[in-house]
């Protein structure tokens, strides 16, 4: 509920008060704190609360600093609006309470208008005030519901249109609201005119490799090199062909958009010194946006303008892919690398990878539901079909047909029509499965046929509901796989053996010991660097000070240190490898660590969770709860650590992105990432060495920009090789023997919280 009128006013003046004793200790004259005030005064009214508050925090350092800080913001003032000004000023805030004074100096010295950029509101308009009107439209448009959600480019996958989070392109509301809607209908012409899914057939037959299946666009592209100059090319053929289809289907937003185009043209900027194909591809660009009166192609391609007429006219995208092959087959032997354009707003760009990733998807759901009919049926007794009313009647029998196709199951057979057929061929296989011609089964065996409402229904299966996705991080191409990973959540199963009870029976003089250790950490004092007054010299604070004197900027004052007896206040989630390379003494040495750290931990009172990880490919990525923050040290907490087994595999990145998210919702002035650890990140597939290396190593920096601090404890004797890459020199620790694993991670675990 928001402070009434009143409260604000008591607020302000005991902020007020404070800060007047505190000038008083310094100012020997009443006037100068005067002064003081009269500045806060005159700044904004919804500013005042939040510039007192900072200076009365400034002052308990150095009443100097209050002068200073008022004088910044009153330049910072000229340039930004009170809005803005006063987000510039939480930032100060922020950097006070996370970094200390200096770091604010620095910040607030910076007042130019470069350095101020960052803090100005933009005008336009932000997709989330449009998103439900631009939704409306393309289901007037489709017939069915389609969402729209952010992203940096317009695009689509099939299922959800993405278009930019904030357009600023023109100074008018309505001229950056017509942009959206014209970067909307392109995309449902895309998905009208087939341009995202030419068929397999289709693609199958241009690439000319018998035998190499071709799915859909994200692999027929991905057979190119570079990609980019191939999906750039066909965005803008797919385009001219969509543009033409628009003006037919909507001529009055047409007719609109042209003078928007022309001003986007004229925006634009030049691209000097381009290499051969990349000024092919800007003067496609400038073909598409002029209808055709502008265009300057290099060498052998000026001559092409008669295809492209064709290609604007074909009834489906295969003209445009040949065209594309007959282009690219060109465009090889020209000089120069191509160099993508960057970041083009109109007509935005087709996003193979993404479209590829929605179409797996959903065949995934597919197959579950095929896997799934057949276990209903091999389960299913013997019976006469016609016995089953209509609405129950999944099966009927008949003699096998010889050209027909066939699973056989355990002594069932199942007829396949085409669809099904392709479902088992990309599947792979079918567990206990064969898949047989009729003619080689003989007119004696009898067949079970899938009626088609079995395949109908929703398309995602439960497991996929439940998924959580995250993006992992392609060091090669220096990007992010958009929601490339699924993971799911559970609980342990829980253990029923007492391994609890036998580890503390075996450890119980070093868990008395230990308990005793950490209770002293309580009232242990802890040092405080950067301060204005107290026992020793800060090395470091008296080095930053000196620079920043030859900088010419103004010298900390904050340059001893001294110790004090603050509260803990500590937030920790240990990550635990359940990789099936932990099976033995490596999992039972994890268990008994875990049990000490937990008996240690009740005694000291440190917030603390712990999580499980293992899983197989990026669509099953495990994260097992074992004990969750707001969770005692209980019988069931206990029975789940007796309940951690060795599973699948150590895909790192997704169950370290999710622990990342639960610690950034605990408030916490210190949290801890703490990862146990027997080897390095890898998958059944293609997550392996450098790959799976860089992507925990991005992972990771995703943590440390949100104030979590990242810590391994491996027995992984080739640790030294990656680890300093991945976690940093200081930050993990090899335990050369699993034995000495549950006595040293408490040590491990006293050092990094002192």
């Amino acid at each position: 509920m928001a402070e009434s009128s009143p409260d604000r006013k008591h607020l302000r003046r005991d902020l007020k008060d404070a800060l007047v004793r505190n000038l008083t200790l310094d100012f020997f004259n009443p006037e100068e704190v005067q002064a003081v005030l009269r500045d806060i005064d005159s700044f904004d009214p919804k500013l005042r609360q939040k510039i007192l508050a900072l200076c009365l925090s400034l002052s308990h350092a150095s009443s100097s600093l209050v002068r200073n800080i008022l004088g910044r913001i009153k330049e910072a003032e000229q340039h930004l609006s009170p809005g803005d000004t006063e987000r510039w000023v939480t930032h100060a805030f922020d950097l006070l309470d996370a970094q200390g004074i200096d770091p604010v100096l620095r910040f607030v010295s910076l007042t130019d208008q470069e350095s101020l950029r960052a803090f100005r509101s933009p005008e336009g308009l932000r997709l989330l005030e449009v998103a439900p009107l631009l939704e409306t439209y393309l289901r007037g448009l489709s017939g069915r519901e389609v969402k729209v959600a952010p992203a940096g480019e317009s695009y689509t996958d099939t299922a959800v249109v993405y278009l930019p989070p904030f357009l600023s392109i023109f100074r008018e509301r309505d001229r950056n609201f017509l942009l959206y809607k014209l970067l909307a209908a392109h995309r449902w012409a895309e998905l009208v005119l087939n341009t995202l899914t030419p068929g397999r057939e289709t693609l199958e037959r241009l690439m000319k490799k018998p035998g190499v299946l071709v799915p859909d666009i994200g692999t027929f592209f991905s057979r190119f090199f570079p990609p980019d100059l191939a999906v750039d090319i066909y965005t803008l053929l797919e385009a001219l062909r969509g543009e033409v289809f628009l003006r037919k289907e909507l001529p009055g937003l047409m007719r609109e958009a042209d003078s928007l185009k022309a001003e986007l043209l004229e925006r634009r900027e030049p691209r000097a010194a381009l290499s051969e194909k990349s000024a092919f591809v800007e003067g496609l660009y400038r073909f598409y946006m002029t209808g055709g009166e502008e265009v300057t192609l290099p060498g052998p391609l000026r001559k092409i303008s008669g295809r492209l007429t064709a290609v604007s006219r074909a009834e489906g995208p295969r003209e445009s892919l040949e065209t594309l092959l007959d282009l690219y087959a060109t465009l090889r032997d020209l000089k120069g690398d191509y160099e993508p354009p960057g970041h083009s707003v109109f007509p935005g760009r087709i996003r193979p990878e993404a479209v590829s990733r929605r179409l797996r998807a959903e065949r995934d759901a597919r197959r579950k539901k095929l896997e799934g009919m057949v276990v209903k049926l091999l389960s299913m007794p013997e019976a006469e079909p016609r016995t089953h009313p209509p609405s129950e009647t999944v099966t009927c029998e008949r003699v096998p047909k010889p050209e027909g196709d066939y699973l056989v199951i355990k002594g069932k057979v199942i007829e396949l029509d085409s669809e099904l057929r392709e479902l088992v061929e990309e599947r792979g296989e079918i567990p206990g499965g064969v898949l047989v011609k009729g003619s080689d089964m003989g007119a004696a065996r009898r067949c079970i046929v899938l009626k088609d409402d079995l395949l109908e229904g929703e398309g995602n299966g439960e497991e996929r509901r439940g998924g959580l996705r995250y993006d992992e991080w392609d060091f090669r191409r220096g990007g992010y796989k958009k929601e490339w990973c699924s993971l799911y959540e559970y609980d342990i199963h829980p253990g029923h053996e007492p391994f609890v009870e036998l580890t503390l029976r075996r450890y119980g003089g070093y868990v008395a010991v230990l308990r005793k250790k950490f209770e002293l950490l309580k009232k242990e004092p802890k040092m405080l660097r950067r301060q204005r007054d107290g026992e020793d010299i800060d090395i470091d604070a008296v080095v930053e000070a000196l620079s920043d004197m030859h900088a010419g900027l103004p010298p900390g004052e904050a340059l001893f240190t001294r110790f004090s007896r603050q509260e803990r206040n500590i937030a920790v989630l240990f990550l635990i490898d359940m990789s099936g390379s932990t099976k033995g003494w490596v999992n039972e040495a994890e268990k008994e660590s875990l049990v000490l750290m937990c008996e240690a931990l009740d005694s000291l009172g440190d917030r603390y969770a712990i999580y499980g990880f293992s899983g197989m490919t990026r669509t099953r990525c495990d994260y097992y709860r074992i004990k969750s923050f707001g969770e005692e040290y209980n019988e069931t907490v206990r029975k789940r650590i007796a309940g951690i087994l060795p599973k699948d595999y150590t895909r790192m990145g997704p169950p370290l992105r999710h622990s990342a998210k639960i610690l950034e919702r605990v408030e916490a002035r210190t949290k801890l990432l703490i990862t146990l650890s027997d080897g390095k990140p890898e998958d059944w597939d293609a997550y392996k060495g450098d790959y799976g290396i860089e992507d925990t190593r991005k992972a990771l920096l995703e943590a440390k920009e949100k104030g979590i601090h990242s810590f391994c404890i491996t027995i992984d004797k080739e640790a030294h090789s990656y680890l300093p890459h991945m976690y940093g020199e200081s930050h993990y620790i090899l335990i050369d023997e699993v034995r000495k694993l549950p006595g040293r991670i408490t040590e491990i675990y006293r050092k990094l919280t002192t």
